[in-house]
């Protein structure tokens, strides 16, 4: 969620190497699925058109010599390298005179944010609403894809629309084709403490009100503890949940709205059940907040010690591993009061403005991050597709746990909201809303939750001016 411009460590870098190590085992569960869904996985991904119908700018019939750059972050190592690669070859086949030059990069904003100072961005270059996708936005780095989908009808209803919109300009032209979500919206949940304690199992049903109640229920001080966060950040996934809005438009703000009554609700609640010790995190170890060990997030829920965890979809197949089977889980969707949502990032490929051949970075973004393209990958293992119907095929048909994940991914997809895409919002919201947050929930007495964040939001306003 935060952006790399500003050198800070990013959600991508922290958690994609174990995503993909996760969705690689849920992929390898679903072995041969085909013949339950009817359908066969291609070997790669499909390219539109024929290099003998791909018009040139003019419109006119291309058959010229051209050569591509692909720029893509590189989180799955050397499978990530080869299905790449293999997604080159099987378009160079199909375009005899188009040859694809592919470029993995490990650190991605530091590569190319000087790229786009100098204008020399490859012709398709990834974006990351988790990886400084709202700076490069800001930098002019991608080109509007929105006159190839008009003038060849290109089917977009099979993304979430709100995904659309929040990978689109201002006047509502896409930029990026999404081929990945991954939202924070998975609670865990441990069937034999919910056994012991004589509650019923979560469910999609559920409030917040509900999930509280729960978690204070099955807390028994300095031993076991309700609620879990696999990380201390997802407190902003916990607010954004009772319907905090953290600006006044979630793609392109023009101010900071975080000390909202919602807000204020959302983190006066979390506060209360850290300091009675119902929470296990960082934040709240003052509080009792850590499990044996000071173990926190996923170890503390795979040990036994905390009944309900909020964390993602690649956290099952570690809790599987490191429980042991000792106990039985599944998960549902995190609970949302009315207009909530839920924190999340989301990945896609555009045309870069410095292409000296935009017609045919086009075609190679439908190849990689079209439906064909993002089936292929999530077979691999190495990506969420946000297409409801690739989830169906793919990631729920799998026998790996927990068993609702389609319900919860397909939650996720259609209510998680991004980093929004403003080039002040790393300095504005990061380093003042959560510094300040973070200095409340570990402050000796509660505070005025109200009076730190009006605050904070006149120092971001200050700091960091969105508009």
């Amino acid at each position: 969620m935060r952006p790399l411009f500003d050198n800070a460590v990013s959600w991508t870098l922290r958690f994609l190497v174990v995503i993909v190590a996760s969705l690689a085992l849920v992929a390898t569960a679903c072995g041969n699925d085909d013949s339950d869904s009817g359908d066969s996985a291609p070997a790669a991904p499909l390219a539109t058109g024929t290099a003998e119908s791909m018009p040139d700018s003019d419109g006119a019939m291309d058959d010229e010599e051209v050569e591509i750059r692909v720029a893509y972050f590189n989180s799955g190592g050397q499978t990530e390298v080869d299905f790449r690669e293999e997604q080159a070859a099987a378009f160079e086949a199909m375009h005899p005179n188009v040859t694809v030059d592919m470029e993995p990069i490990s650190d991605w904003m530091t590569t190319v944010a000087p790229q786009i100072a100098s204008g020399t961005l490859a012709d398709v270059i990834w974006g990351s609403t988790d990886d400084g996708y709202g700076q490069m936005v800001a930098r002019n780095a991608f080109t509007s894809i929105q006159p190839y989908i008009d003038s060849e009808g290109y089917d977009l209803s099979l993304w979430p629309e709100s995904m659309l919109s929040h990978f689109s300009n201002p006047e509502g032209d896409l930029l990026v084709l999404p081929y990945a979500n991954l939202s924070f919206n998975f609670l865990y949940y441990n069937k034999n403490l919910f056994d012991e304690a004589g509650l019923d199992y979560p469910d999609a049903s559920w409030s917040i009100d509900d999930l509280i109640d729960a978690a204070r229920a099955l807390s028994v001080p300095d031993e076991q503890w309700g609620f879990g966060f696999a990380w201390d950040d997802l407190f902003l996934t916990w607010m954004r949940m009772y319907g905090c809005e953290f600006s006044n438009d979630a793609t392109y703000p023009t101010d900071y709205t975080y000390n909202d009554p919602t807000c204020v609700e959302a983190v006066e609640d979390l506060d209360e059940l850290s300091r009675e010790g119902v929470i296990n995190w960082e934040l709240g170890a003052q509080w009792g907040g850590l499990a044996p060990g000071d173990d926190t997030g996923e170890g503390a829920f795979s040990g036994g010690h905390v009944a309900m965890l909020l964390s993602g979809t690649w956290e099952a197949p570690t809790i599987a591993a490191n429980s042991g089977g000792a106990f039985e889980f599944d998960a549902v969707p995190a609970p949302l009061a009315p207009g909530g949502t839920i924190q999340g990032a989301a990945s896609g490929f555009g045309v870069s403005s410095d292409s000296d051949h935009p017609e045919w970075a086009w075609e190679y973004v439908k190849h990689i991050s079209g439906p064909e393209g993002q089936e292929a990958e999530a077979r691999l293992g190495l990506g969420q597709s946000p297409i409801a119907t690739i989830l169906d095929r793919v990631y729920c048909v799998s026998d790996a746990p927990p068993a609702n994940k389609c319900e919860v991914a397909k939650s996720g997809a259609a209510n998680t909201k991004w980093e929004p895409l403003a080039d002040a919002w790393g300095p504005g919201f990061w380093d003042v809303m959560v510094s300040a947050a973070q200095g409340g929930f570990i402050a000796g007495s509660p505070p005025d939750w109200q009076a730190l964040l009006d605050e904070a939001v006149e120092t971001s306003r200050q700091a960091a001016p969105l508009s």
